[in-house]
């Protein structure tokens, strides 16, 4: 007898990820329910708001964990042979030591050079959102593509009749 439980899980993870979506929606994202939330929900909601950027941390760690995967990689390369036996050519042997020591110098730069073009990238959209947070604050706050709330789309269709 087989009994297969994946497609009722998936029904299930599909529900609750459209539940929970909805009250985060309610619950959470409001601005008027701010004041309210723990801190922890307040942080949550920043996220959700892009008030600050993730990536620049998980793109530090990246940094970080691929510069030393580079260096030790490379270093522990230096210590490391191959030896080929064929009965036509005999027994070969080969050093992996040179290619270790480039890889721990230039797997390094390397790394720096992508990661300071991303960098680069990142650094642009924040002096976007920087330059445009200055420029709201000096205009009015009008937004002309925000969008309209549900009551305001209401009273509006009454008010044409």
């Amino acid at each position: 007898m087989n009994i297969n439980t994946m497609g009722f899980a998936m029904v299930m993870g599909i529900l609750s990820t459209i539940a929970a979506t909805v009250l985060t929606y309610i619950f959470i994202m409001p601005e008027k329910r701010r004041a309210k939330l723990s801190n922890l929900f307040k942080f949550i909601k920043d996220i959700f708001d892009f008030k600050f950027l993730i990536i620049e941390k998980i793109l530090q760690f990246l940094y970080i964990l691929s510069t030393i995967a580079c260096v030790c990689v490379g270093l522990c390369m230096t210590m490391g042979i191959s030896i080929y036996t064929s009965s036509y050519y005999g027994t070969h042997t080969q050093w992996f030591g040179f290619y270790g020591i480039l890889l721990a110098i230039l797997g390094p730069i390397a790394v720096r050079l992508v990661f300071e073009g991303i960098m680069l990238f990142l650094l642009l959209v924040k002096n976007v959102i920087q330059i445009n947070k200055k420029l709201k604050s000096q205009t009015d706050d009008s937004d002309e593509y925000k969008m309209p709330k549900f009551k305001d789309l209401v009273s509006k269709g009454t008010d044409a009749e």
